[in-house]
């Protein structure tokens, strides 16, 4: 029991670094240990990433999700390991923290002498793939804002080639021969042009993002 709170501690300190880790227990081993090879979870997990090593085996998911739970953290994974003469056979449970029930498992079987590690890393990889979303903004939203960012970009960018514009029109008024007032001129009409064209745009931009906001 201390070692267990200790273990708990230590990971209720290391949580707070990231919201989205997992616990994960050590296997329960059963059979002959050598053939069960408990250790390649734990390296198939520090491969995978997102877990905290429990240290020790959890009895069942019910425990394995309080300790979760204690350590702040929203799930946790069983393990179970077992050798038998065909290989050995890897359970991974995926449990919810706060109600201590069963997400999703996988069962998987490894040949001896095969590798387990890369099996297992897949596998833990799909149950934290079965997690819902992070709570945030969905992509839409954030891709309409973009383009609502964006528009207002063109149109300062229009604002600025506005005010450009007007000084070179009054280099052309100021011009005293040909040669410069028709270079002056010929910047005045290209920034001009530009200036409406990233008025058009960034206003389209602005509309088809606030739309896409708040009308789909």
């Amino acid at each position: 029991m201390a070692l267990s709170g200790a273990l708990t501690l230590t990971l209720a300190l290391l949580a707070g670094a990231s919201g989205d880790r997992l616990l994960l227990c050590r296997p329960r081993v059963g059979g002959d240990p050598v053939l069960a090879r408990g250790d390649a979870i734990a390296e198939a997990a520090r491969k995978a990433g997102k877990f905290l090593d429990y240290g020790v085996a959890c009895e069942d998911v019910a425990e394995g999700a309080r300790a979760a739970r204690r350590a702040g953290l929203p799930y946790a994974i069983a393990a179970g390991a077992e050798g038998r003469a065909e290989g050995s056979r890897y359970v991974l449970v995926l449990a919810d923290a706060a109600s201590e029930t069963e997400r999703a498992r996988r069962t998987l079987d490894v040949a001896p002498g095969a590798d387990a590690v890369k099996p297992l890393r897949n596998a833990l990889r799909e149950l934290v793939r079965t997690l819902p979303p992070p709570p945030g903004p969905s992509p839409a939203r954030v891709a309409a804002w973009t383009t609502v960012g964006a528009g207002v970009a063109a149109v300062a960018a229009g604002t600025l080639l506005a005010f450009s514009a007007r000084s070179a029109a009054d280099e052309a008024n100021a011009a005293g021969d040909p040669a410069s007032y028709t270079r002056s001129r010929q910047t005045w009409e290209d920034r001009r042009r530009w200036s409406g064209i990233s008025f058009a745009a960034g206003g389209a931009a602005i509309a088809a993002g606030l739309t896409w906001r708040f009308v789909f």
